[in-house]
């Protein structure tokens, strides 16, 4: 029996991981941790299990942190990394490292981080430990796609990432995901990889239309973005000579508009007022933790998501083409995890699949690493038996 603390667990995506581990049969415990105490209350009566408790931790606190780890087999980080451009990865790796558990995350999103974080692999290694970091849809599930792509093909020539993230209302304005990233991340510059080098590139760079597998919106503006694939992927796929990776959504205009009116966390006289824009934007945003609620009440007419990887390489001296993807919306939440949302379903079950994996032994691999240096046909097939289908087609040009 193991016993997995969920740092976030009460949030927007860490509700889903979660979820799921609380119908594991071999997981004993579940300590949900969250900044706020009474959330993370309100969630474990919400889910009525004994298996969860909840638990007051600030992640950027180490104390607090190392504390929470102790007696647990596996830490999953589920707190945003993108508040005041800073992450709590390194604190909470450090405290799982002492107390002697493996670590998950789902996005660190900093570049330099990263880096430090693949510093450790020796000493992790050597203490027969496992980080794994970026472990969620995109990153996360992306990077599995990349790799698996990649398994088939003779060599890799380039890795094309995408992503949709659409929520639907008549009734207000909505988002999945940490307003901070996913209202502002569109004006930073984005990054590409090009014959060996990291490109930085203007934002609202590469403007494209694309239309997502069983999206009845149809096609939708994207950008070119700096995320995490585009750094970690060249590094361990071998041979790659281009990596790119864009955001789309229905909703950009809007996004672009409010990134330009809201963005800066400078304040501003406003009649004799000190207040910061980004201060009132997030005011503003219903928390994303509360969408299972408004789902439920009929607020949310639609949440669309989707990680999309297009691999372009040659098998058997033919040009070939893998297109990997994961479609998830609303009507699929009932069949998948009821009381949850798309975007937390495909960030979320991730780290709740490989900590249960890692606490069985049925996943060996040991140091640190981002997901495409997993196997991904075992773990992809985790996925599929949880309702999150990959759908794939192969092209030979």
């Amino acid at each position: 029996m193991s016993k997995i603390l969920v740092l976030g667990g009460a949030g927007a995506q860490g509700s889903a991981t979660v979820m799921w581990l609380v119908k594991e049969p071999d997981v004993s415990e579940i300590i949900c941790a969250d900044i706020n105490l009474e959330r993370a209350k309100r969630f474990k009566d919400k889910l009525k299990s004994d298996k969860v408790r909840p638990m007051k931790v600030d992640a950027w606190k180490r104390d607090e942190v190392l504390e929470a780890t102790k007696g647990v087999d596996a830490v999953i980080n589920m707190v945003a990394a993108w508040v005041g451009k800073r992450s709590p990865a390194l604190n909470v790796m450090e405290a799982a490292f002492k107390n002697g558990a493996h670590y998950i995350d789902p996005a660190v999103a900093y570049r330099e981080e990263e880096d430090r974080m693949l510093e450790l692999n020796n000493k992790w290694k050597d203490t027969g430990l496992t980080a794994i970091f970026d472990l969620g849809k995109t990153p996360g599930i992306t990077n599995m796609y990349a790799r698996y792509a990649a398994n088939r093909l003779d060599h890799v020539d380039e890795i094309r990432v995408k992503t949709c993230l659409d929520e639907i209302s008549q009734k207000e304005f909505l988002v999945s995901w940490s307003p901070v990233a996913a209202l502002l991340g569109w004006s930073e510059a984005g990054l590409v990889y090009e014959n060996g080098k990291y490109k930085e590139i203007p934002p609202f760079s590469g403007e494209d239309m694309y239309t997502f597998p069983n999206d009845p919106r149809g096609p939708c503006t994207g950008y070119l973005a700096d995320h995490e694939e585009v750094w970690t992927l060249p590094r361990f796929i071998k041979g790659v000579r281009y990596v790119e990776f864009k955001h789309y959504s229905h909703r950009l205009p809007i996004f672009r508009a409010l990134g330009m009116l809201f963005g800066s966390d400078k304040p501003i006289d406003v009649k004799g007022v000190k207040v910061a824009p980004l201060d009132v934007l997030l005011a503003l945003i219903p928390p994303p933790a509360e969408l299972p609620e408004k789902i439920k009440a009929g607020v949310v007419d639609d949440i669309y998501s989707c990680g999309v990887v297009e691999v372009k390489g040659e098998k058997a001296g033919r040009e070939t083409i893998y297109t990997l993807s994961c479609p998830v919306s609303l009507r699929d939440v009932y069949r998948i995890l009821p009381g949850s949302h798309p975007e937390s379903i495909l960030v979320g079950t991730p780290p709740a699949v490989a900590a249960t994996m890692l606490t069985r032994g049925e996943l060996k691999i040991r140091g640190v690493m981002p997901p495409e240096c997993l196997d991904p046909d075992p773990f992809l097939a985790k996925l599929a038996e949880k309702g999150i289908r990959t759908y794939e087609k192969m092209e030979r040009l």
